[in-house]
């Protein structure tokens, strides 16, 4: 489970303003200086999402660009998570882009508040969309949401009346236990590698939670499910890059095998797999300074 959260915004007339943190268990000794803001937005200029690893945290991020009005003002935000050793970046994802969209929603307020405003609402949306998912879809939450909007509609007119009706019965059904079961059969699917068949589950899933009015539910798991889908063809061109940087350093060209281990380190990142990320990338690093090197004493 992630300790916390982070909201830095991105105004056009200025480098950032830390809009606040919320932290689980209270007070925090952690903070975003000037250097690690450069380092953030130095990650954020090549990939959307990126992970951190600093002396004392682990810090998984999405960079969400605004549109609209606000766009005129600040080009996005960066939504940050603070992970504990064991959370897995990727089950993330779709709750960081949830996250900052919700932070957009709140409009042109955002530009001019205080920390003392925003963190209660920072709290709320680290509550309703930052959490894991798999929290979110056990049964009896699941039940609670749906009840929750039937009692937003059972105030409106006739036809919403109707559409709770049919709602609560669906839950009376156990309709709402299918999220559950199709998310837990994706997941033990992503256990085998299985990426096909998980990407069913969750768009089965996702189809489910849409019928229960559960419409941000169902945009997390969807976007799982072209996730889980993109996983193998991506996974199948990084490694045929990784092949032809061990066949380029066969032949003693360093530089392709440099431009192919830097493409499988931006492959790996997009896949949310920082180990490949970190070693492609060392790998590429050391094989640009190698051949420029190379270069210099061939010209002598």
């Amino acid at each position: 489970m992630p300790m916390g959260s982070f909201v830095v915004l991105l105004p056009l007339d200025a480098d950032y303003k830390i809009l606040g943190y919320f932290n689980k268990e209270g007070k925090s000794e952690f903070g975003i200086t000037n250097d690690l803001f450069l380092r953030l937005n130095l990650d954020h200029s090549k990939d959307e999402f990126t992970l951190l690893k600093l002396k004392d945290h682990r810090i998984f991020s999405y960079l969400h660009n605004f549109k609209g009005k606000l766009a005129r003002k600040a080009s996005g935000v960066i939504v940050g998570l603070l992970l504990n050793e064991n959370d897995e970046p990727e089950k993330f994802r779709s709750a960081l882009k949830e996250g900052a969209e919700a932070v957009e929603v709140l409009g042109l307020n955002i530009l001019t508040m205080n920390s003392e405003v925003f963190e209660p609402l920072l709290k709320d949306i680290y509550l309703e969309h930052l959490e894991p998912l798999v929290d979110i879809l056990k049964p009896e939450a699941l039940k609670g949401s749906v009840i929750a909007t039937t009692k937003l509609m059972l105030s409106g007119g006739k036809q919403e009346r109707k559409i709770a009706q049919d709602l609560l019965k669906k839950v009376e059904e156990g309709e709402h236990r299918k999220i559950t079961e199709n998310f837990n059969n994706a997941n033990n699917a992503l256990k085998t590698l299985d990426y096909e068949k998980a990407s069913k589950f969750f768009k089965r899933s996702a189809e489910i939670a849409e019928e229960l009015h559960l419409i941000d539910i169902a945009e997390s798991l969807r976007e799982k499910a072209n996730f889980s889908g993109d996983v193998p063809s991506m996974a199948k061109a990084r490694d045929k890059l990784v092949n032809e940087a061990r066949n380029f350093l066969r032949g003693e060209d360093f530089h392709s095998a440099y431009i192919s281990y830097k493409k499988a380190s931006e492959l790996s990142k997009k896949l949310v797999d920082f180990g490949k990320e970190e070693e492609y990338r060392l790998k590429s690093k050391a094989l640009e300074e190698f051949y420029k090197v190379d270069e210099k004493f061939k010209k002598k």
